[in-house]
């Protein structure tokens, strides 16, 4: 019985002093008092539970009238989904698109102005404390983007409750991107316990104010618990919003069947449409400019540094025959007369300094080494593979060989009846544990690196940690590779040392720097942006990593990898990997000998 003008219950009409309330989830009856609604509750639980799925699913899978992050206030274009290009000011809390940024600034670079506000016109803040001041200020008034904003500093700092607790109060006042960052803590479990009901709550939240990247999530969700209709429905949504990654999914989705062509050229048009819709000339010449705009210093004017290498960047002193001017040692960006005027000069350098220290590490972590750190077989000249177990280092001149060339040797003197030999330097192989022992000594005595890691394994396996760790060290700091992975392990561990992140990822990066690819692969998985993640799976993968493939294929299924660098990447894999193949390695393979060090 659902008749508005009556109690389902008791079936008593309303009256002047009668008032009937409507169910609050299903609408679908109307109850004369609590005990009416509690007596027919489990009549209509059923039907009531049914209603309610169904109204929570028509505001689900509606397309939302725009993207959660709004236009902008000056040219009333829609924002892209990328939030990094839009600039988010400390003072009126508005999110000013690049384009109009960049225009801004230009206006007041020519007019000789002083850097303001884009919107309100409030004067730039010159140092941090001063757009700290302005963020804690909009903070201070419960505005949602200021909250986000101090959530995602407290998270890059490792404060996840605190990161929790801002953004928490920001998705109370209802910002899409603070139930986004929500998801991320319940998924992966960071400042709060993991939790899969909270994690799809927040996610909806998000894409139902029309969050993209949540939209897409959702779809990625259904899809992975087998509901292929709810997930095209979310992935049609998110490609109407503009979501490459949707758009990828659904054309792999209508390639197996699932999406029809009509469906999946509505919504391509609906996806061309919202890309076109944020692009503009003003948009395009910042892009070209590469305008990098901060999103904590949000106002904060440029600090043009004095770094003309013929004159001193703090007194402007220029060089002379009885002056010589040195450059920063970090950033090599500017140079001076004195210790006395870099120290004065440091406030103002600082960072602008510590920026270009950053961008040189970077330059150095992220280029594609040559080879691997295993380098070349000293016989065949081919590439070692990347599993160490598939080749030998000799004990007498402490030369990896590999199982291809080791078996080839011992075939030959097994036909010929020759005395066994080390294959490079002819040396009489030894006869017993001993022997090997000493000649493996004899070479960490001359602090050769692949003896030093040779022993370090031997006092890992025996349990000696300390040992272990003290030789690592020594090969390291000749510039092994393979012993700072080792110590990146056992800062991992904390084994022979105290766990320690810092000196892990320290240790990982000298290793990935030097063809490493474990350690790449490593890097990959640790780091939490997703943009750098990827960069290293992709060097790790041309280094012939299949664990990087793998992982690589997994972004890739969720749209953070692009068709394009996941194709150049297995190109990469399949070809390293194919360099090391030889038919004397197949055989060695195949014969399935057990090689043993000297």
């Amino acid at each position: 019985m659902d008749d508005s003008s009556c109690c389902a219950s008791c079936g008593i009409t309303a009256y002047d002093d009668i008032e009937l309330k409507k169910c609050d989830a299903c609408k679908l009856v109307r109850y004369c008092s609590v005990k009416c609604q509690k007596d027919h509750r489990s009549k209509h639980e059923r039907a009531c539970k049914q209603r309610a799925a169904e109204l929570h699913d028509e505001i689900l899978f509606r397309q939302p009238e725009s993207r959660h992050l709004g236009d902008c206030p000056l040219c009333y274009l829609p924002h892209p989904i990328d939030r990094s290009k839009a600039v988010t000011t400390g003072c009126c809390s508005k999110m000013t698109c690049r384009g109009c940024y960049h225009a801004n600034l230009m206006r007041e670079f020519k007019e000789a102005l002083d850097h303001v506000c884009p919107f309100c016109r409030h004067p730039a803040p010159k140092t941090v404390e001063e757009a700290d001041k302005l963020l804690v200020r909009r903070v201070e008034s419960n505005d949602p983007l200021s909250l986000v904003e101090v959530g995602a500093k407290r998270y890059s700092e490792g404060d996840y409750a605190s990161a929790f607790k801002y953004w928490t109060k920001s998705a109370e006042l209802g910002d899409a991107e603070a139930h986004f960052h929500l998801f991320i803590l319940h998924h992966d479990g960071k400042g709060v316990e993991k939790d899969r009901k909270k994690e799809v709550y927040h996610l909806e939240k998000a894409a139902i104010a029309g969050h993209p990247i949540g939209r897409y999530n959702l779809g990625c969700a259904e899809f992975d618990d087998g509901s292929i209709e709810r997930a095209v429905k979310h992935f049609i949504i998110a490609a109407n919003l503009g979501h490459n990654g949707a758009m990828k999914a659904l054309q792999e989705l209508h390639a197996d069947g699932y999406v029809s062509k009509e469906d999946f050229a509505t919504a391509l048009r609906g996806h061309q449409a919202a890309v076109d819709a944020t692009k503009s000339p003003q948009r395009r010449e910042a892009a070209e400019a590469n305008i990098v705009v901060s999103i904590h210093l949000m106002m904060m004017s440029e600090v043009f540094e004095v770094d003309d290498t013929s004159c001193c960047a703090s007194c402007g002193i220029t060089a002379k025959d009885d002056i010589e001017l040195k450059k920063c040692d970090a950033c090599k960006l500017v140079r001076y007369c004195n210790v006395k005027c870099q120290k004065e000069h440091r406030p103002n350098h600082e960072r602008a300094c510590e920026k270009r220290v950053a961008e040189l590490r970077d330059e150095i972590l992220f280029r594609q080494p040559e080879s691997r750190h295993l380098g070349d077989c000293p016989l065949c000249c081919l590439p070692h593979p990347v599993d160490r177990t598939k080749a030998v280092v000799t004990g007498c001149c402490s030369k990896m060989i590999c199982r291809g060339c080791f078996h080839a040797n011992l075939m030959r003197e097994f036909k010929e009846a020759l005395d066994h030999v080390c294959p490079f330097c002819r040396h009489p192989a030894p006869k017993t544990v001993e022997e090997s022992y000493k000649l493996l000594m004899r070479r960490v005595e001359a602090n050769d690196p692949l003896s030093l890691v040779e022993v370090g394994m031997e006092r890992l396996s025996k349990g000696d940690y300390a040992g272990a760790f003290k030789y690592w060290t020594k090969a390291a700091e000749l510039g092994d590779a393979e012993s700072h992975f080792h110590l990146s392990v056992s800062y991992h561990d904390g084994k022979g040392v105290q766990t320690d992140l810092k000196k892990q990822v320290y240790h990982l990066e000298i290793a990935a720097i030097a063809g490493h690819p474990y350690a790449r692969h490593n890097l990959g998985c640790i780091d939490e942006m997703i943009d750098r993640a990827v960069k290293h799976l992709i060097i790790s993968a041309n280094l012939g990593c299949d664990e990087a493939i793998q992982k690589l294929k997994e972004h890739y299924k969720y749209g953070k990898v692009s068709k394009e660098d996941f194709a150049a990447a297995l190109r990469g894999h399949h070809a390293a990997v194919d360099a090391t193949k030889s038919p004397q390695r197949r055989e060695a393979a195949e014969a399935s000998m057990y090689m043993r060090r000297f």
